[in-house]
């Protein structure tokens, strides 16, 4: 194999994996596949709303709702940060184990 053809094929192993990487980015952008895959908040700045606190948690305020994405969700309950990595559809975990599910009733494929 020469140069040219080296080169010709580590660029189009670049074009694949640029086109993957970008068609992963979109989905992260689509609140209905974020909403079928379950989301875990690590920072409360990237919600864009919330109501009044209900209470509080491991010194963090409890909002009896927050919004993410354009998409609301309503507090559940408590859940262990070692479970965050098994959500549901239709849940939202904020740092530090508070568990938020969206205003529908429980998505097909949840857990009950």
């Amino acid at each position: 194999m020469n140069p040219l053809e080296a080169a010709v094929l580590i660029a189009a192993f670049a074009l694949v994996l640029h086109r993957v990487v970008q068609s992963q980015l979109e989905r992260l952008c689509d609140p209905a596949y974020l909403r079928r895959q379950g989301i875990v908040v690590v920072v409360e700045e990237v919600l864009q709303a919330h109501s009044a606190a209900i209470g509080s948690y491991k010194g963090r305020s409890i909002w009896g709702s927050v919004t993410f994405m354009g998409v609301e969700y309503r507090f559940d309950h408590v859940l262990s940060p070692l479970r965050k990595e098994r959500l549901a559809p239709g849940e939202l975990y904020l740092e530090p184990g508070l568990l938020y599910v969206t205003g529908q009733a429980r998505l097909p494929g949840a857990r009950a």
